[in-house]
């Protein structure tokens, strides 16, 4: 009995999601996911903040890397929603030899993914990152233009390494959420924040164990921390109720595979639009007055709003999760109730956030930038884009409901929409021909989030998503 009971204790639990209080399961998959986003998203404010203290043209290639080095996790961050929509939906049914299979052949693509997208750096760092930083064709000038390109590339030739245990935890992370467990990916970013927060700091700033790395401390620092982070989530693994997908990773199945693929598909293409429409908002900014200023002041921007969006993504996550596993069990009603009680949790969230967002813009700024035009430049995207939170809540959050039920298409085109034919056109119709600089852009972004927002209301609230095949 107590060799039982110490194997017991050894188990990570799975939550169903599927009985008693709706509300208690939101809780109990909410908290944990949310302090997960918040963490991840203070990694990434850290990482611009200590590049600011290397100038404004260090942290502008940061940015400008970030970015790049974002369209290349969308794939794995596909894979990990179609791991998501399988695990809970047959978890749910309990179908848990079903929900271990999934987990297995989502690591296999995530290995094959990393790899992969890791040459795929190295590439980029030589042959597209210049298409953004060259002289003249970007509005830079040529002394900026280079010296963002050279930090650009140190920063992308190492950081490319990262992406192999980066895809291994965010996949697995993905199935642990399917199977109502939150806190296991709470602890596992955690701790890889822990790390690369610290490296930050000892390596830019204190100049150890090396002086003089730069941008480099901030790439070595992920590594580490997401290294370690794999090894915990994939031990995690191995004592949680999907541990026997460690031992099916071959023979690889084509027919799973292709399951989660086409779930995640249109979700790539989600991102992938989005990342293609910042890149279009990177070039109207650098025929922006102060250009190098603009963009740092975008990339500040989006990561000052982000620690306060963080929680969105967290409640998008979990409403996911729940939203599958109770249409796995064939209860529709519960699983509509859901995304709409997950809802207006994030909205109220946002109301209050948004307040402080607003009036706190200009504080912000100057701790996050010491250039005086950075610091105008990124007051001004908080204050305005602060307007559109509560619409953001309803966009992120229900798309994630409509993400676990398997409708990966409305959220994409609906995105597509908004980027493309909503907010560039504005964007450059007020940023360059009416002269408003980025003031204009953050304004287009304002309109294009807001109308998201009421499109996906309508797509959820039409019911069709509850007949998606999964």
């Amino acid at each position: 009995m107590e060799s039982g009971s110490r194997a017991t204790r050894k188990t990570v639990a799975a939550a169903p999601l599927t009985t008693g209080s709706l509300w208690k399961v939101i809780w109990t998959m909410s908290w944990p996911l949310v302090l997960t986003t918040v963490a991840g998203s203070l990694t990434g404010a850290v990482d611009i903040q200590v590049a600011g203290s290397l100038g404004s043209t260090a942290q502008a290639a940061v940015g400008l890397s970030e970015q790049i080095l974002f369209v290349l996790m969308v794939f794995v961050m596909s894979v990990s929603i179609g791991t998501t929509a399988v695990v809970s939906r047959s978890f749910g049914a309990g179908a848990v030899e079903e929900s271990v299979h999934a987990t297995s052949q989502s690591l296999v693509l995530a290995i094959g993914l990393g790899i992969v997208l890791s040459v795929m750096t190295l590439l980029t760092a030589q042959f597209i990152l210049p298409c953004f930083t060259a002289p003249g064709g970007s509005g830079l000038a040529p002394s900026a233009s280079a010296e963002m390109l050279r930090q650009g590339r140190l920063y992308l030739s190492i950081f490319g390494v990262f992406l192999v245990p980066f895809s291994i935890v965010t996949i697995t992370n993905a199935a642990f959420r399917a199977i109502g467990d939150a806190r296991t990916p709470m602890v596992v970013v955690a701790v890889s924040a822990a790390i690369c927060i610290t490296g930050d700091i000892l390596t830019v700033r204190c100049g150890w164990p090396v002086a003089g790395l730069g941008v480099r401390g901030i790439a070595f620092s992920a590594i580490t921390g997401s290294t370690v982070a794999s090894i915990i989530v994939l031990w995690r693994l191995s004592c949680s109720p999907l541990k026997g997908a460690l031992k099916q990773l071959c023979p690889i199945s084509w027919s799973m595979i292709k399951r989660i693929v086409r779930i995640g598909v249109p979700s790539a293409a989600q991102k992938l639009s989005y990342s293609a429409a910042v890149f279009v908002l990177f070039f109207i900014l650098s025929h922006c007055p102060s250009p190098v200023q603009a963009i740092a002041s975008w990339t500040i921007g989006i990561r000052v709003e982000g620690i306060l969006f963080m929680p969105l993504i967290a409640l998008s996550m979990a409403v996911s999760s729940i939203v599958g596993q109770n249409l796995g069990a064939r209860q529709p009603l519960r699983a509509f109730q859901a995304g709409w009680n997950v809802t207006w949790i994030g909205v109220v969230m946002m109301v209050v956030f948004g307040t402080m967002l607003f009036f706190g813009a200009e504080p912000l700024a100057r701790l996050m930038s010491h250039d005086p035009k950075a610091i105008e430049y990124t007051a001004s995207y908080l204050r305005i884009n602060a307007l559109a939170e509560p619409f953001l809540a309803f966009a992120m959050i229900l798309s994630g409901a409509l993400q676990g039920a398997g409708d990966t298409r409305s959220p994409m085109w609906i995105s597509i929409f908004c980027n493309w034919i909503i907010r560039l056109p504005i964007l450059w119709l007020l940023a360059l021909k009416l002269s408003l600089g980025p003031t204009g852009a953050w304004i287009a972004m304002t309109i294009s989030i807001t109308i998201m927002g009421l499109l996906v209301i309508w797509r959820y609230q039409s019911g069709e998503w509850l007949k998606v095949r999964v």
